[in-house]
């Protein structure tokens, strides 16, 4: 580990006397969890240090497909198919009554899981399409990412801790919920530095360090609900996994929290997350098995290539439960979205594999 990351680990593991700052939900995205992208987050902390753990289990799937590039005639080949298991760690210790530093470690195991046939069957009991999952393996576990035949990674048991991140945070403006724990609303900034823990090639890392600012802004709304947002931009660093992809160097992140209190404890957790897309497609053509329209459109919503060509969106809708000393415990349902037709015609919006569904729980202690 980095050799600042371990003295910031030391730091906060003798600090750990509060409540954790409310973290939004990770991503499972396989590229994304490359370079450890953002998520929202409150805009300030209750206490001297917090900690906090999440256990997210996730459904990435997409069929195989190849793009050209336009520019250069190489020939990319992606798929994602897997269930990855994590825990997200995040620390945190307050320097000030306006300074904040963090810790954020995300351990990931990446194997085939048994929800890819129980969704299937779910949309055939439904009677809505399948998106051609039939062509898949349903306890499939892969991770393809090749440019002109050649393998880019070594193995598609992605497991252990890919990249850790440091995290600044400062909040001049401060508005508390009057319900402890519910709200640390107000203005807040944050810089957040992500370094490599593995090799690239176990694809759980891009293998070298990005660099993302946000700002957070949150409201309380009455004594027991409250409404906070976050905008993240990331610059990324290099990527040896996409080597000569036509890559954005910089990606934005837009998010907005709910949470509808009904007394004290018990509230509902509604989440929606806008990413922008990770590669430029105007450099890109997507290359066809099928030959009619129809099957090209199947095609295309089976495969990753909306994850990677067009803005990524995810939405969450939760249940949270708040102890009096501040502590609480969050259980949530993540699904993907995006808006526009580029899934399915005539709609306003579509399917993009970032992830495809995800159970999450999330808990925050007062130690």
């Amino acid at each position: 580990m980095h050799g600042l990351s371990v003295a910031v680990v030391a730091l906060l593991l003798g600090a750990f006397s509060a409540l954790a700052a409310p973290v939004s939900f990770r991503n499972a995205h396989p590229v994304a969890w490359m370079h450890l992208l953002p998520v929202g987050e409150q805009p300030g902390w209750t206490k001297r240090g917090w900690v906090s753990i999440e256990l997210n289990h996730a459904n990435v799937w997409n069929n195989e497909f190849t793009m050209t590039d336009k520019r250069t005639g190489d020939i990319y080949t992606y798929e994602a198919d897997f269930e990855q298991s994590s825990a997200i760690l995040n620390l945190g210790l307050a320097l000030s009554s306006t300074l904040a530093l963090g810790l954020e470690l995300p351990y990931a195991n990446r194997n085939g899981g048994f929800l890819d046939d129980f969704i299937d069957q779910f949309h055939q009991t439904i009677r809505t399409d399948r998106f051609l999952r039939h062509l898949n393996d349903p306890f499939g576990n892969s991770f393809i990412v090749r440019k002109n035949g050649e393998d880019r990674l070594t193995t598609v048991h992605g497991e252990g801790l890919g990249s850790h991140k440091l995290k600044f945070k400062w909040w001049p403006l401060q508005w508390r919920s009057p319900t402890p724990g519910l709200c640390d609303c107000g203005v807040g900034f944050s810089a957040q530095v992500k370094f490599p823990t593995q090799r690239r090639t176990t694809g759980l890392s891009s293998g070298e360090k990005d660099y993302s600012g946000l700002a957070h802004i949150g409201l309380p709304l009455g004594k027991y609900s409250a409404a906070w947002a976050t905008a993240a931009f990331t610059k990324l660093g290099g990527n040896e996994n996409l080597n000569g992809w036509p890559r954005r160097e910089w990606l934005q992140m837009y998010e907005l929290s709910l949470d509808i209190g009904f007394g004290s404890s018990f509230g509902l957790i509604l989440q929606a997350r806008t990413e922008s897309p990770l590669l430029m497609r105007e450099h890109l053509s997507y290359n066809y098995t099928y030959i009619t329209e129809a099957g090209q459109l199947a095609e295309r919503v089976a495969s990753g290539w909306n994850s990677l060509v067009e803005w990524r969106g995810s939405q969450s809708l939760g249940l949270r439960w708040l102890w009096k000393s501040g502590s609480s415990a969050n259980f949530m349902l993540v699904e993907d979205w995006g808006l526009g037709s580029r899934g399915l015609p005539s709609e306003w919006n579509y399917v993009n594999n970032a992830p495809d569904i995800a159970f999450i729980s999330q808990w925050h202690f007062t130690l």
